[in-house]
């Protein structure tokens, strides 16, 4: 039995605001988390997660079936990158692996995976508890001590754009591994068109109302349990859409929507992670939505430049050409937006954060930002915890302990500027 461990180097850096409180593996990507792809390629091996140590007991509870950041280094293992995405092709290379020598794969510079014994086994797990490796570091270390092989054909999230530019591609990816075509079980209503139906699964227990249009001509669509979707509603593949949640009217197409989201108006080349909410009108377009989001009316995000020029992202530490030219926003979790809130290209909107008013807002919003355009103030921690309790219990859930414990570490970290550990 193989055994694996998938691990975080310092490039999730460049993910944030979406990795605040996860580790990279653990992001919507086409049908399922990148982890969730690796477990359904190795369903029969030894996986062991490492993450960001103060994420740990948090990754502990979300898997409570692995083990975490405790490197077994009895038997030789396999290292996997976080940020790739497993399929086919990336397979395909990892089954020839030669068990007598330790392996280096790379992709453009990114350390993708290592196959390590003995030595090399216990240098990687000494990398790993001294926190994330810095990938460069990685690589000029085993380079040296191991067979390098450099793999094409390889998705890796090396930017936040990528969760974008990959999402239609990727979702086509899983919905030809699932392997779940024509398979309609729910109630579909009588005058629901379905076109290319060979590409459509829809799972028990959802409805589709009448005057609904399931196009899965230019890609597949792929629809969980329990979803209901509404009348006057137009879904255009490649989409899936996560169980319990439902499609209030508009047209979604080209997107992946997370379990338990409510969503409406028009979505287009996007992502919804879960729990998040956009029940009535307005744009949103070549974006990824976090967890416990919700969107007021309206809320609308440029996604295009009125000058057709590539969009340039602000991180908070630089600007950055991304040389996309359709590229909408990136919204962390539990961020809320009031009635006719509107997103430039390239916005980043921080971690708990509360937006309202009608004027443009910047391109870069800090995390636990409260207010309006040029009057933000801090978010009180106990009031955010407060609203966040109340969200949760909507839907029965509630904020662990644990959790609340890494927020106010973070929230010291990133607003109060306490550089403690």
């Amino acid at each position: 039995m193989l055994n694996i461990c998938v691990f975080e180097d310092k490039g999730y850096v460049n993910l944030e605001p979406l990795v605040f409180l996860r580790p990279a593996y653990d992001l919507l990507l086409g049908i399922n988390t990148l982890l969730q792809k690796i477990v359904n390629y190795y369903p029969h091996s030894n996986i062991t997660l490492h993450c960001r140590n103060y994420l740990k007991n948090n990754v502990k509870i979300s898997y409570p079936n692995m083990i975490v950041n405790n490197i077994n280094t009895a038997t030789p293992g396999l290292f996997i990158n976080g940020r790739v995405v497993m399929n086919d092709d990336f397979y395909n290379y990892l089954a020839k692996i030669d068990t007598n020598y330790d392996t280096l794969y790379s992709f453009k510079g990114t350390v993708v995976a290592l196959y390590l014994k003995e030595d090399s086994l216990a240098k990687m797990k000494r990398f790993l508890e001294l926190g994330n490796p810095d990938n460069k570091e990685l690589f000029s270390f085993f380079r040296e001590k191991c067979l390098c092989k450099e793999l094409d054909n390889i998705k890796v999230l090396n930017y936040l754009w990528d969760l974008v530019n990959l999402n239609e591609n990727v979702l086509e990816e899983d919905f030809k591994f699932l392997n779940k075509g024509g398979i309609i079980k729910g109630d579909i209503h009588p005058y629901v068109a379905m076109h290319n139906e060979s590409n459509i699964f829809i799972d028990k227990n959802t409805v589709v109302e009448d005057f609904v249009v399931l196009n899965a001509h230019k890609g597949p669509i792929y629809i969980e349990e329990n979803v209901v979707i509404e009348a006057h509603t137009r879904l255009e593949g490649p989409l899936y859409i996560g169980k319990n949640s439902a499609v209030l009217g508009g047209k979604i197409k080209a997107s992946s929507i997370g379990p338990v989201c409510k969503v409406g108006g028009e979505i287009s080349n996007s992502v919804f992670y879960k729990h998040s909410n956009k029940a009535h009108t307005g744009f949103i377009g070549h974006s990824y939505i976090g967890e416990w989001v919700n969107l007021g009316a309206n809320t609308t995000n440029s996604n295009l430049k009125n000058t057709y020029g590539t969009v340039t992202l602000d991180n908070g530490r630089e600007k950055i050409d991304t040389h996309q030219l359709f590229l909408g926003t990136f919204i962390g979790d539990c961020v809320k937006t009031g009635i006719n809130t509107v997103l430039n290209t390239g916005t980043i909107i921080g971690y708990g954060s509360s937006l309202f008013g009608a004027q443009l807002h910047p391109k870069y919003v800090a995390p636990f930002s409260f207010g309006e355009t040029g009057k933000y103030q801090k978010q009180i921690l106990s009031k955010f915890f407060e609203t966040s309790e109340r969200v949760m219990k909507r839907r029965n859930k509630y904020l662990r302990e644990s959790e609340k414990a890494v927020i106010k570490w973070l929230y010291e970290q990133k607003v109060l500027n306490k550089n403690k550990e």
